[in-house]
């Protein structure tokens, strides 16, 4: 019968090489899997105890190392934190130190005293009217130069001093009577925005603005010239 059927025996013969692979690649027994575990076990332990006693060894030496400086007492460490908060300094720096913290504390005063609103008014009256104080210093600084001059190099032009002396009279008056009409406008404005404040300081903190030239005034003007004409 295999002679007339060929095709069965080419069939059988590939399923035979199919089957073989499979037996071929059986599973190991048990027995092996098990001794493969001791010994890796075996060999993780080993391991760990080195370490542990690695560890123990490098701790051990750390514990027999001697102190770099010697424990301070609670009187040492008690000194050492003082010292850090109020640090020791030398006259000199202690002088310079105190210098210091009076110009930190009279600036802060001054900060103080010019955000005032009575303060604010003076300096706004001021600055948006032209003033004869704001010229008076350059004034003086002219005529002191040429009555200098004139005493180096010409002292019997006798009649040119007295006119300078004259000249620096009629500025002082035009200085009072400037003030006196700024200091009369600023006491209607008071008077109506802020009645109960005091008025002391305010006379000589107007006469001080007014006769500072513009471009030096401080705190910055925040007003323009001729603004209350147009208020």
């Amino acid at each position: 019968m295999g002679l007339f059927r060929p095709y069965e025996q080419g069939q059988t013969k590939t399923e035979t090489d199919r089957s073989s692979p499979k037996e071929a690649a059986a599973p190991e027994p048990a027995s092996s899997q098990d001794e493969h575990a001791e010994t890796s076990g075996t060999s993780s332990n080993q391991s760990t105890r080195r370490d542990t006693s690695a560890g123990q060894g490098s701790a051990a030496s750390k514990a027999h190392q001697p102190k770099g400086a010697p424990t301070p007492t609670r009187a040492e460490a008690e000194a050492a934190r003082r010292e850090r908060l109020n640090p020791s300094l030398s006259p000199k720096e202690q002088r310079r130190r105190d210098r210091r913290v009076r110009q930190e504390k009279r600036l802060e005063a001054m900060q103080a005293a010019e955000r005032r609103p009575e303060r604010g008014l003076i300096r706004d009256y001021v600055d948006s009217r032209w003033t004869f104080s704001e010229f008076l210093m350059p004034v003086f600084l002219i005529v002191m130069a040429v009555w200098l001059a004139i005493l180096i190099f010409a002292p019997r032009a006798i009649a040119a001093v007295n006119l300078l002396s004259l000249a620096m009279l009629v500025a002082m008056l035009g200085w009072i009577i400037d003030s006196w009409r700024l200091w009369a406008g600023v006491k209607k404005q008071l008077n109506t925005k802020y009645p109960g404040v005091s008025r002391k300081g305010l006379l000589s903190y107007l006469n001080n603005r007014a006769m500072t030239p513009r471009r030096w005034r401080n705190p910055v003007p925040r007003v323009e010239r001729g603004s209350h004409r147009r208020a």
